[in-house]
């Protein structure tokens, strides 16, 4: 048995079905097409051996696995599309092109989010030691999988899935059924699939010259029915419970007249994960503008919903509106935009959205009308795709929600200190003994009803990121000879609220952390400090 795992480290795969016009599209390829693999394969090999015909190893290994359907392993999925317009000179008049006014051609950029990995898995496929060495070259080079977007990285499995991965199986043809898709595949059997096939039509083989390169088989393909030779359409039965179990969709908005106040109903959630879908990686230091914009688009659908002067508790936390069944503090909802689970470039992929005292169904459905956050100056928006809503949290979450206990917990963002810790008079900076970082820490756990006894060590941010660490936290610069307080602190853009009639910016100095407690602990609430609800002062537990 052959299983290869593919990661998405953006959580996105951008592709679009073999052969199909993409205006005629209304979601991408899911699952992922055993024939895409092998040309994503075979011109990974063209890509490492410029100018060489496949090895015999090369043609060897994708002869066998041309040979049988695979199946295909996949976690929960969100469907999404970008839209973009074209300029389309071609289609303006005279007039308008002396004007340089040209019309526009509207695109539709479809994409699947995706929860976990994707495996395929050929259950007959026994690969000698060098086809496998092979393979494992081919994944090597195997940058994106689909369109240019879909950044990937490929390997061999030598591990179980997990068991919340969902097994797609091939059929022996195609099937009409609400729980079946079509996958474009490579025909299975010895007469079927040939290795030529991924970039050439049969019918140039024999004139062909081998020292010369062949056309492109898609320019080869486009004045027919971009039916290449050795391929064809198999049906294949999706999961148990498809797609109710297994696709996250947004739910349709009640009618005007059905509509109650949004805090109004049964908690019907306490935890949604959204995938941010960017054109370029969003940096760890936007946390918090993430944040803003993110709770401010939910703010302008609330009120373009339920209209002007309508809030809500568990989104906004405003104390006017603080229910009288609300106990304790930081109940309301903690916008989180966090890196995926050990992705070690430390880009910004998820939001998770965590509230303690939980959503109604009125106020998911204003969060999942979000569906574009303008960054910077509009250029590259980020696009929020709902990957996972639950009751109640994964057991499996990234951050700590009362659940997890750890005798070591680390900041996974800048702690910002409740109060300024320090006072800059006449060029001299003082601090006060109880307004050390440190100090303010230890307070904040005892606010949060942590007393266990511990150790606080400031991180550096060598140790954090060795390779660029100021390029992703702009570090406070202190004259020389000044007190050590600032010693590995950067500033951050910090929330501040909009009460006092200024939008204007404010940042704070933050600093990262290491807590080693006595004993296991579980921290209630993920993040503390300033700006803790938008994703600052976060703290993740470490393995012991």
């Amino acid at each position: 048995m052959t299983t290869i795992r593919l990661t998405f480290p953006w959580g996105r795969y951008y592709a679009h079905p073999w052969g199909i016009n993409p205006t005629r599209l209304r979601e991408p390829e899911w699952p992922p097409s055993p024939w895409r693999l092998l040309r994503a394969l075979v011109s990974a090999w063209f890509r490492a051996h410029p100018g060489q015909v496949p090895s015999p190893e090369c043609i060897a290994l994708l002869e066998v696995m041309g040979r049988e359907l695979p199946e295909i392993g996949t976690g929960k999925v969100s469907f999404g599309q970008a839209v973009h317009w074209q300029p389309n000179y071609g289609a303006a008049d005279a007039e308008d092109k002396a004007d340089a006014s040209y019309k526009n051609t509207r695109h539709e950029n479809h994409f699947a989010a995706v929860s976990g990995a994707v495996l395929f898995r050929w259950r007959n496929a026994d690969l000698a030691p060098e086809l496998r060495r092979t393979l494992e070259t081919l994944l090597a080079e195997l940058t994106y999988f689909g369109r240019s977007e879909s950044l990937c990285h490929a390997e061999v499995c030598n591990t179980e899935p997990s068991a919340e991965t969902g097994w797609c199986l091939p059929t022996d043809g195609r099937k009409i059924s609400a729980t079946c898709r079509d996958v474009f595949c490579p025909i299975p059997g010895a007469k079927g699939f040939c290795v030529t096939d991924l970039w050439m039509r049969r019918k140039e083989l024999g004139k062909h010259d081998p020292g010369n390169a062949p056309p492109h088989l898609v320019d080869a393909l486009l004045a027919t029915d971009m039916k290449p030779n050795g391929a064809a359409w198999f049906s294949y039965q999706m999961p148990a419970g498809w797609p109710e179990k297994w696709v996250v969709r947004t739910p349709r908005t009640v009618r005007a007249a059905e509509r109650h106040a949004p805090s109004a109903g049964p908690k019907v959630a306490h935890y949604l994960c959204f995938s941010l879908q960017c054109r370029v990686p969003l940096l760890p230091k936007f946390i918090v503008p993430l944040s803003e914009r993110f709770r401010s688009a939910a703010n302008h659908h609330l009120c373009r919903v339920y209209g002007d002067g309508t809030s809500s508790f568990a989104l906004f936390g405003h104390a006017e509106d603080r229910p009288a069944d609300v106990v304790g503090d930081h109940q309301h909802a903690f916008y989180l935009p966090m890196p995926k689970r050990g992705d070690a470039s430390g880009f910004l992929s998820d939001l998770h959205v965590w509230c303690p005292y939980g959503f109604t169904q009125a106020e998911i459905e204003i969060l999942l009308r979000i569906n574009r956050l303008d960054w910077g100056s509009g250029k590259y928006p980020v696009r929020p795709v709902l990957t996972a809503l639950a009751k109640e949290t994964p057991t499996d979450a990234p951050f700590a929600t009362g659940k997890t206990a750890s005798r070591l917990w680390r900041s996974a963002s800048p702690f910002v200190p409740p109060r300024y810790f320090y006072r800059s008079e006449s060029g001299k900076r003082t601090l006060k003994v109880k307004d050390q970082p440190e100090y303010q820490l230890v307070e904040c756990l005892k606010a949060a009803g942590v007393i266990t006894p511990g150790e606080i060590r400031r991180l550096s941010l060598a140790d954090r990121n060795p390779d660029d660490g100021q390029a992703r936290w702009e570090v406070v610069r202190t004259p020389e000879g000044e007190d050590a307080v600032l010693n590995e602190a950067i500033t951050v853009p910090v929330h501040r609220p909009t009460s006092s009639g200024t939008r204007e910016k404010e940042r704070r100095v933050g600093l990262f952390f290491e807590i080693e407690f006595t004993e296991f602990v579980s921290l209630p609430v993920p993040a503390l400090g300033h700006s803790a609800h938008f994703g600052l002062g976060l703290f993740v537990p470490v393995e012991p």
